[in-house]
């Protein structure tokens, strides 16, 4: 399989007794390509830890494997999900044999097959850690993703609450303003209202002292009475 930036092929690799790896796998896999810093220690990394005696554990023909799988011959043991990766250990009943298979985006990638179930075991459990060190890549992914959703989140209510502060800031300054301008005519009600009182009550007084001169001229024009004492003098 050719290498890709975003997905490199599983190199698996057997230790006979003596500790001598021996690859089962092109020598080529060795040749691994440069990867971004944050994702270099998350993907994959050599198999190792894989104890073998001769050749009961190799690496099994996909296409065997999927004729398998299509004619439902094979029995599933265990079987891991991790985001795009899945990883099956099954159990060929016919010919008593176990595999080991890694899956990305349900394409088959790689299977290790042997008649010893402990050693199929353990090409399972190398291809899980295998799918679990690539899947911290992913979940670094994911926990980007999700906290750059939620800054944009924040940025989207701050701009919202700066808007909606602008808003009440033109609306508190307009609101200033009506209160100066409403100030401003209310004094000059009172002082016009103020003038035409003085005016008024200058005119209520000139009018009230015309009525006592038209009244005092009156009262000096109407008789006198005459007292009583001189009406019985006259008597």
């Amino acid at each position: 399989m050719i290498e890709t930036p975003t997905a490199r092929e599983f190199s698996v690799v057997l230790r006979t007794d003596e500790g001598a790896a021996a690859s089962v796998d092109n020598p080529m896999d060795e040749l691994i390509a440069p990867l971004d810093e944050d994702a270099a220690d998350s993907i994959a990394a050599p198999w190792g830890g894989l104890y073998a005696h001769g050749d009961l554990v190799e690496v099994a023909d996909v296409d065997e494997v999927e004729w398998l799988e299509r004619e439902s011959a094979v029995v599933t043991l265990r079987e891991l999900h991790s985001f795009g990766h899945r990883v099956r250990l099954y159990f060929y009943p016919i010919e008593l044999t176990f595999f080991a298979a890694v899956y990305m985006d349900d394409l088959l990638w790689r299977a290790m097959k042997s008649s010893e179930f402990d050693l199929a075991e353990k090409a399972f459990e190398e291809f899980v850690a295998q799918v679990n060190n690539r899947a911290r890549a992913e979940v670094r992914r994911v926990q980007l993703e999700a906290k750059n959703a939620q800054l944009r989140r924040h940025i989207e209510e701050s701009a919202t609450r700066a808007d909606r502060l602008l808003v009440n800031m033109q609306r508190h300054a307009a609101q200033k303003q009506r209160a100066l301008d409403r100030d401003s005519a209310l004094r000059n009600d009172i002082k016009q209202l103020e003038a035409s009182r003085v005016q008024s009550q200058l005119h209520a007084n000139r009018t009230l002292r015309q009525i006592g001169q038209l009244y005092s001229t009156c009262a000096t024009q109407l008789p006198r009475p005459r007292s009583i004492s001189s009406i019985y003098r006259k008597r």
